[in-house]
């Protein structure tokens, strides 16, 4: 798997960085232009998709720094728009990016709860209504909505903002209502997600593909984007590789390689993607190169008896060929062994996405996992 943290684009970033960890004025979305300085919300999408984390001290100097501004305690800069209610506004967006590099964020998450109460009304006839929207809005605020983003939950930082505190039937209702918005998602793409572009290798699927990046940490997204996956499978490649073509070079999530030419665009796609497809189990253990998944995926009966003489082998085990067939760790079709695993229910018990996601980890038990299986054995 590359890394893209030390390359130039990385290194470009972080010699713009200001002394106080920021990078200037926080809010813009729109491309990086050549020759001016990023604003805070580029520079941390673009570290974001180039490997970065809340562990990296970069990033997690901003989040700090954030934390401040949603609770009160320090303005993030100096910049506001006279046309909207903007510290309602820098409440939402910078949540959202907490959430985004810290999922458990207690701050954000308490700001995400107060959005999750409006979306639960405004859903509650079974569909959006926006009548239901604003009085549940006007409850809230004390107002009448006055700008686009109080109501309609149609922007990236709602998307983002949202994941994993809505009940079961509300995201499932908000993740249908998402894909099927004529405009798509605000500052990412202005299409309707449930329509892939008919043109894979573009700048116009790159973003659209960013979109159901988003989408894809709901936990009823791995059913509800079944779509999207077969829209990639049709546009592999034989070599097994994607391509999102020479014009995805948007300065914000390709390049990932130092250079842009037909090979490293292709790594950096086919990384993007396998991210995406990977469905790593709660243990950590990665689905896109395992061989059982892989042959489910393909429908190659010789990948399955490769699986089955594995754990023949390994395990001591015999199991028919057709038992070899699994859609990742987190869709319902998992693998035999898979069925009762002990992580997904712990992981459950404990609410968290992932075991390196539990404050008791890393536990004996998943240690002595990990060593001997995770990502240890029947891969390619």
């Amino acid at each position: 798997m590359p890394s893209y943290k030390t390359g130039k684009w990385a290194k470009q970033i972080l010699a713009q960085r200001r002394e106080d960890g920021l990078w200037g004025n926080f809010h813009t979305l729109s491309c990086p232009v050549p020759g001016k300085n990023y604003t805070t919300e580029q520079a941390m999408r673009r570290l974001y998709y180039l490997g970065y984390t809340a562990d990296d001290e970069v990033i997690q100097t901003a989040l700090r720094r954030m934390e401040q501004c949603v609770k009160g305690e320090l303005a993030i800069d100096g910049y506001f728009e006279k046309k909207h209610d903007w510290p309602f506004f820098e409440k939402l967006m910078l949540s959202a990016w907490l959430r985004i590099f810290e999922p458990q964020n207690e701050t954000a998450l308490e700001v995400a709860y107060q959005w999750a109460q409006i979306v639960e009304k405004a859903f509650s006839s079974g569909s959006y209504n926006r009548e239901d929207d604003i009085s549940a809005f006007v409850q809230w605020k004390g107002r009448k909505p006055k700008s686009g983003f109080e109501t309609g939950f149609g922007m990236f930082y709602h998307a983002a903002l949202l994941v994993g505190v809505l009940p079961p039937k509300t995201e499932d209702l908000f993740l249908d209502y998402c894909l099927s918005k004529p405009d798509g998602m605000f500052y990412i793409y202005d299409k309707p997600l449930n329509q892939p572009p008919e043109r894979f290798a573009s700048r116009s699927a790159s973003c659209y593909f960013a979109a159901i990046e988003v989408l894809s940490r709901y936990a009823q997204a791995e059913e509800k984007l079944n779509f999207v996956r077969d829209w990639l499978y049709a546009n592999q490649e034989e070599n097994g590789q994607w391509d999102f073509g020479e014009k995805a070079k948007d300065g914000v999530y390709f390049p990932l390689s130092d250079r842009w030419d037909k090979e490293t665009r292709r790594v950096d796609s086919t990384y993007r993607i396998g991210k995406f497809l990977s469905s790593p189990c709660y243990c950590g253990h990665d689905c896109s190169k395992c061989i059982t998944y892989i042959a489910t995926q393909k429908n190659d009966d010789a990948l399955r008896v490769k699986s089955q003489q594995f754990y023949k082998e390994t395990f001591k085990v015999e199991l028919p060929i057709e038992k070899f067939n699994c859609m990742g760790g987190r869709s319902k079709n998992v693998f035999e062994f898979c069925k009762d695993c002990p992580f997904i229910a712990c992981c459950n018990r404990h609410n968290v996405d992932s075991c390196n996601k539990c404050q008791e980890y890393p536990c004996k038990e998943i240690l002595e996992y990990q060593a001997k299986y995770v990502n240890q054995c029947n891969q390619i």
